[in-house]
């Protein structure tokens, strides 16, 4: 019997750190309608306490950031983009 490699939601938060370049699709919703947006940016933060992400991006010379619970059901789908070869070793990038 063989398991499948299906990586699943919780599987993945192990993946994501500071650092790396993250794709998240979630479901916003407003007063009158539902619909899933699409957030590119790059993951300053991560707090192994409430499991939750920072992500920066910058949109029109101004910073965007996005918190983001990795166990919350609005989130529909995150993949990592870029890793960069240099380690960070902290999880909280204060210079990029």
């Amino acid at each position: 019997m063989k398991i499948n490699n299906v990586v699943n939601h919780t599987q993945k938060k192990n993946w994501i750190k500071a650092g790396r370049v993250i794709y998240v699709r979630y479901i916003l919703i407003k007063e009158d309608e539902i619909k899933i947006s699409n957030f590119i940016g790059l993951c300053i933060a991560k707090k192994n306490k409430s499991n939750s992400l920072v992500i920066k991006n910058n949109v029109k010379k101004e910073d965007v950031k996005l918190l983001i619970h990795t166990h919350s059901p609005l989130i529909v789908d995150f993949k990592i983009l870029k890793r960069y070869k240099k380690k960070s070793r902290l999880n909280k990038l204060y210079y990029k």
